[in-house]
């Protein structure tokens, strides 16, 4: 009869859990596990879901029975399979030899998904052998999703889902540094840096066992090839060079179901005859983005007479051919031109305001000065702060237009002294509250580390199509900052019990109020949180009688600084095995 004698002082091997090819083992809990290979011709098994198009890296340390990176015990070699693969198959990715790296006792499989499905990892001794001393410590690093998919050009916070996260790993997206705002076993938080527009990849290293993973193609800045520009306004009449054309011409980024609205895609305006543009500064020609409606603007001003086309460009220079939308404006040009800013104005019904109503005169495009112009209410109640006004050396003159719970239609006519000709007209139109909406601008997605959140915008709109802005309407903001429950973005608050987490904890309640403006913009500047991080800060937005918008914000930790990430966790060092509080 054959016995097993113990020696004294010998090794004892480790817990291992029971696996085999067609029962493999689910990975461990952050992908960082050590186990042995105790028996002859031992094989441990184990399962990976992953997502083509992706990189993973499994590193596997051989350690002595003082837990020390050894290359006289075992001899590990790594292989992976497709589930579905029969007994026997040769593996997809394999380590021909064990220790085929520089790092004392370290063998590292990398390797690329094709297809999407589940994978069998499998770690053994290259000789077959199998003893209690002959342990292993054991690192998956592999990242499988980024929420949300698309982030504007100008960056944003990303989560990435994966297997075998932690402090010390480096992340970049493309080929720039994104900085990691959180980071948990099983979750990152990164800091995507301004891009152009396109497909870019996420890559997580271990700058210790040398291993990384790649997501290729997978976190979208701005327009994607399949997203599509459309023209919702760009008619205008005739218009006087040098003055506003009567209409704003929208274009708005949509995605390739025709509905959903894109931010952050880089829109090219580009005019010809002069036309000068508010989206460039009075130039012909800029990029600008796209608001978190989607939607891009531009006022008119014509330079010239005769005809200007103006087109615009999603993400130019990017995708070929580009897509684009074009539309014309036809200008005039006299002796004596009058023409006004606002022509058609949309005030809250009920709303004590004052309006500015602004008018230029020119001659042959050439603005006047010291002309007088006359402002009269023709229809309507309200009162103006001049009966009329001079215009300044750029041909502009302004009065106010005051209204009192504005009810009705008021029409204002605008003339230029002695002979009140050439007039324009001013129409104030009322929006009862229940035909207002609201469109969120900016200011959303954020996420602090310490610095100030920009501000919250809002343009509060009626029910026309396209819409109109709305002037004078009550923007309420509730502000609440709370504490995150059990099942946070990243590392929770402390609970244990996932499947009933801790409920959100209210610290903080505030409100906030504003009118929106002539564009129909109103803001807020959220308040840094005043607790110590994580938190949240959530905005809620309400206008009109049920219009309502959200805008949740997050307050993490400062990030490591370079010197600190730099140096690898203890939990990630392939040279030791993690203490029994890192497990």
């Amino acid at each position: 009869m054959q016995q097993n004698i113990l020696m004294s002082g010998s090794a004892q091997p480790l817990s291992e859990t029971a696996s085999s090819w067609s029962s493999p083992s689910n990975l461990p809990p952050g992908g960082d596990w050590i186990s042995t290979l105790g028996s002859y011709d031992d094989v441990a098994y184990f399962l990976l879901s992953a997502q083509a198009n992706r990189t993973f890296s499994v590193a596997v340390t051989a350690l002595n029975e003082s837990g020390r990176a050894t290359g006289l015990k075992a001899q590990p070699v790594i292989g992976a399979w497709g589930a579905s693969d029969p007994p026997g198959t040769m593996p997809g990715a394999f380590t021909s030899s064990p220790f085929n790296t520089v790092i004392a006792g370290l063998t590292r499989l990398d390797a690329q998904v094709l297809t999407s499905g589940n994978l069998i990892i499998g770690i053994s001794d290259i000789r077959g052998d199998g003893r209690p001393d002959y342990r292993y410590h054991a690192q998956v690093l592999y990242a499988d999703t980024v929420l949300p998919a698309r982030v504007g050009v100008s960056g944003g916070a990303v989560t990435v889902n994966g297997t075998g996260f932690a402090p010390g790993l480096t992340s970049t997206i493309g080929n720039t540094t994104a900085p990691q705002l959180a980071v948990s076993a099983g979750q990152m938080i990164l800091s995507a840096p301004a891009s152009t527009d396109g497909p870019q990849n996420i890559t997580i290293a271990d700058p210790v066992s040398g291993g990384s993973t790649t997501m290729t193609g997978v976190l979208t800045y701005g327009a994607a090839a399949t997203d599509n520009i459309v023209l919702l306004y760009g008619l205008n009449p005739n218009t006087p060079v040098g003055t506003l054309a009567t209409n704003p011409v929208t274009v708005r980024v949509l995605a390739s179901d025709g509905v959903t609205p894109v931010s952050g895609a880089t829109i090219g305006w580009s005019a010809s005859n002069g036309l000068q543009l508010s989206a460039c500064s009075g130039a012909s020609s800029c990029s600008a983005t796209s608001n978190q409606n989607g939607d891009a603007v531009t006022w008119l001003t014509p330079g010239a007479p005769g005809l200007a086309t103006l087109t615009a460009t999603l993400a130019p220079g990017v995708y070929s051919p580009a897509k684009s939308v074009t539309t014309s404006l036809s200008a005039t040009e006299s002796s004596s031109n009058i023409g006004v800013s606002t022509p058609y104005l949309w005030i809250s019904q009920g709303a004590s305001v004052g309006v500015p109503l602004t008018a230029r005169v020119l001659s042959n495009g050439v603005p006047r000065s010291g002309a007088q112009v006359n402002f009269t209410i023709v229809n309507g109640t309200g009162s103006l702060s001049s009966a009329s006004a001079p215009t300044n050396s750029t041909g502009y003159a302004t009065v106010t237009l005051n209204v009192t719970q504005f009810s009705s239609l008021v029409q204002v006519s605008v003339c230029v002294a002695p002979g009140d000709a050439p007039c324009a007209v001013v129409y104030a139109n009322p929006v009862p509250l229940a035909q207002q909406n609201l469109q969120p601008i900016s200011g959303g997605r954020q996420v602090s580390t310490g610095q100030a959140f920009q501000p919250i915008v809002v343009r509060v709109t009626d029910s026309a199509s396209p819409p109109n802005s709305v002037v004078g309407a009550p923007v309420a903001f509730l502000i609440t900052t709370l504490r995150p429950g059990g099942t946070g973005p990243v590392g929770g608050s402390g609970e244990t019990n996932t499947g009933d987490p801790a409920m959100p904890v209210i610290l903080a309640v505030s409100q906030g109020s504003a009118v929106s403006d002539a564009r129909g913009l109103a803001s807020i500047t959220p308040p840094g949180a005043g607790f110590s991080p994580p938190v949240e800060v959530d905005i809620a937005v309400s206008a009109g009688a049920s219009a309502s918008l959200d805008f949740p914000l997050f307050v993490f930790p400062a990030p490591l600084s370079d010197e600190t990430s730099a140096s690898p966790a203890p939990s990630r060092s392939p040279l030791r095995p993690p203490t029994n509080e890192e497990r």
